[in-house]
């Protein structure tokens, strides 16, 4: 299976969150799926491109333009995908089309808007859709969780918020 890991992407980023990316990044690799992300090398996404490579992982990583001139991407993938752009569209689109599943650890507005997005592909029936799991770390999603449960109250949603986002409690990665 190839599957797509949101993180977030920063050095301050809590102990736990990291090593529970490093855990999933090893996961992956001893499962035998293929870890594709935004192919930072700091925080959560760098702890989970560090297991899986330490674990013999395949890893492809798709990253903006932007981010390869400030050397934070990930040097020991065995693909990287360099996407271009006024924003970063293309790049939510490339990490989507390559995989089969979205599984979505803690990080800040990038990581939230990637979530959101592939929520809303979901939430929409759009073709390209993919299963969206939030991985729920010390309750770090849990706002975002009563936010669509509200949507749906209020007649915003569809479907069922637990339809378009999936979660995994504390621990499960």
């Amino acid at each position: 299976m190839r599957v797509c890991v949101y993180a977030s992407s920063s050095p301050k980023t809590s102990p736990a969150f990291v090593a529970q990316g490093r855990r999933l990044g090893r996961l992956l690799a001893e499962r035998g799926h293929v870890l594709i992300n935004g192919g930072g090398k700091y925080g959560g996404m760098g702890a989970l491109n560090e297991g899986c490579r330490a674990a013999g992982g395949v890893i492809e990583c798709v990253i903006h333009e932007m981010f390869v001139v400030d050397e934070g991407e990930f040097e020991g993938s065995d693909r990287l995908i360099v996407c271009q752009g006024d924003d970063l569209g293309e790049r939510k689109r490339a990490l989507v089309e390559r995989c089969d599943v979205i599984i979505v650890l803690p990080g800040g507005l990038g990581t939230l808007d990637e979530m959101l997005d592939a929520a809303a592909l979901s939430q929409l029936g759009m073709p390209n859709a993919r299963p969206v799991v939030a991985v729920n770390i010390d309750g770090y999603y849990d706002f975002t969780l009563k936010q669509l449960e509200r949507a749906r109250q209020e007649g915003l949603l569809s479907k069922n918020p637990a339809d378009i986002l999936a979660t995994a409690p504390d621990g499960y990665a």
